[in-house]
């Protein structure tokens, strides 16, 4: 019963779903997409059914003739007296005989380490063999079994030439919120700098545009039409702040350009889902619901919310709220404050003395604004407990000595410093950057998490790279684990990425791991 859930947990992640309609490039692509025992795949991005699964024989995949053949386009015939195919495509011919390992490219013999042979009334052929004599490319992936095939494509694809692809990124590199935009940025560029060293994706180094945005929409937007139409890049990733991220996203989608990975948590870049934006931290909506759920586990009842009247600010009350709702407990206090206010001591007060067990601080696009508000509190001698949203993970070095107790969330785990993927994360950041603030650890974990999710895309669309392949290779991830990105899945209709979170407290001045992970979806 557990394997065939796990095969119906694919099946809807990688093929099932809405297709999104295609916003801008109508020319020809091939991205052929497969996975071995399972007869549903996909081509183009649209959900198919092939009457023989691809099936495994001796150490090579083998799938019916015409699977492949006929979905690139190629003429496909069968002689039934000598039981030879014949495949043409272009200025290739090729022919295979079944029982036998002897086949020909144009006429040059190869031999295969296994024979094509009968099964279903379907004639199977190894897959890799027949789709590079074709010109196609095979990537397989074998956490699921999944194979890929791609074909060049019939048009120029903007940023992509055959030794670069070109990306664009924004974050605040200046300003109040450097403090957070250097490091994540910084975690995001020492990625692909180690990729790059390695040679690069199928021979192709990534080179990356930045924009300083000052963490201000109007200049995110200038900057994102400035690489789409003047850079031409081929995507955008890694992007810091709700506000820019809310303000590109549409125009991005618009002309067909991958978003992929933005430094928010709203809900908004996930729901409704976009075709081309990949959204991976969890969304503030969810998170306030397990800061209630995780109070509730330590016996707090009474709680203080307060928040920043924006977007990110009122998702995570509106998350709160329906934590409420759904895991009990009671609001006594609750205010907004607008993102210019500097002096908190007359909130602060009220929320001394209310009932609350736990102060709720949700104001995650500007982490200043929270540190004001730990150190306030601590002055004033309050006693809740405080909650903080995952962006705070640099609490210890904007608050200092205040942010002793206080419990902020995380969604990559760097609990077991002996981790093979923390060390190596530590290892590539501070070879690339070896002056950054090692306190700030989380936001450049951040960049780096949006690196490995892109180039594991690049991996699995193939040599021939097109925007449409990204968002198709995209979508096949289902419980992807990478150094620091663990479990992420998207699907045609899925976009948002994770939905499990545990929780830190800062003790001794190091923030410790003090929950297991805890998800909205349970």
């Amino acid at each position: 019963m557990k394997k065939v859930l796990v095969i119906l947990l694919v099946l809807a992640m990688v093929f099932g779903g809405v297709v999104f309609p295609k916003p801008v490039q109508a020319q020809k692509e091939f991205f052929l997409t497969l996975v071995v025992g399972i007869n549903l795949y996909q081509l183009n991005g649209v959900s198919k059914t092939a009457d023989v699964p691809p099936v495994i024989v001796n150490g090579r995949t083998f799938v019916p003739v015409r699977l492949v053949s006929e979905s690139f386009g190629a003429d496909v015939s069968w002689d039934n007296a000598t039981r030879t195919v014949t495949i043409r495509s272009d200025n290739t011919t090729i022919t295979l005989k079944v029982g036998s390992k002897t086949a020909t490219v144009n006429g040059k013999p190869y031999t295969l380490d296994a024979a094509p042979y009968i099964l279903g009334g379907r004639t199977m052929v190894p897959i890799r063999f027949i789709s590079e004599a074709l010109g196609l490319y095979v990537y397989y992936e074998p956490q699921k079994r999944v194979i890929y095939i791609s074909a060049k494509p019939s048009y120029t694809v903007p940023g992509v030439t055959d030794t670069e692809i070109k990306i664009g990124t924004f974050s605040a590199l200046s300003g109040p919120l450097a403090v957070v935009g250097v490091p994540f940025y910084h975690g995001f560029q020492s990625y692909i700098n180690w990729i790059n060293d390695q040679g690069g994706i199928y021979g192709r180094k990534i080179t990356v545009l930045v924009a300083d945005d000052q963490f201000n929409p109007a200049l995110t937007v200038t900057a994102v039409k400035k690489f789409v139409e003047e850079d031409k890049v081929f995507a955008v990733v890694a992007g810091l702040g709700t506000p820019g991220c809310l303000a590109v996203m549409d125009y991005l989608n618009n002309n067909g350009v991958p978003f992929v990975y933005q430094g928010s948590g709203s809900s908004k870049l996930s729901i409704p889902p976009k075709k081309y934006v990949f959204a991976v931290q969890p969304n503030y909506y969810n998170e306030g619901q397990i800061f209630v759920k995780y109070a509730k586990t330590l016996g707090l009842n009474n709680y203080a919310l307060l928040y920043q009247d924006d977007d990110a600010g009122n998702e995570g009350a509106q998350g709160v709220a329906q934590g409420i709702a759904k895991f009990g407990g009671n609001l006594v206090y609750k205010s907004s404050f607008p993102g210019t206010e500097t002096d908190f001591t007359p909130y602060l007060l009220k929320v001394k003395n209310s009932n609350a067990d736990v102060l709720f601080i949700y104001a995650p696009a500007n982490t200043s604004i929270g540190a004001n508000i730990v150190k306030t509190a601590k002055s004033l001698g309050l006693t809740q407990k405080i909650f903080l949203p995952y962006s705070y993970s640099g609490i210890v070095a904007t608050a200092g000595s205040a942010s002793e107790g206080v419990y902020v969330t995380g969604w990559v785990d760097f609990s077991n410093p002996e981790d093979p993927g923390v060390k190596k994360f530590f290892e590539i950041w501070k070879k690339y950057y070896p002056n950054d603030n090692s306190l700030l650890y989380s936001y450049a974990v951040a960049g780096f998490v949006a690196g490995e999710v892109f180039v594991e895309a690049l991996k699995r669309a193939g040599k021939y790279p097109t925007r449409d392949a990204i968002v198709w290779a995209l979508e096949t991830f289902y419980g992807w684990s990478g150094l620091l990105a663990k479990d992420i899945s998207y699907g045609p209709n899925e976009r948002a990425g994770k939905y499990s979170m545990f929780f830190m407290q800062v003790k001794n001045g190091q923030l410790v791991k003090v929950s297991d992970w805890i998800s909205v979806l349970k």
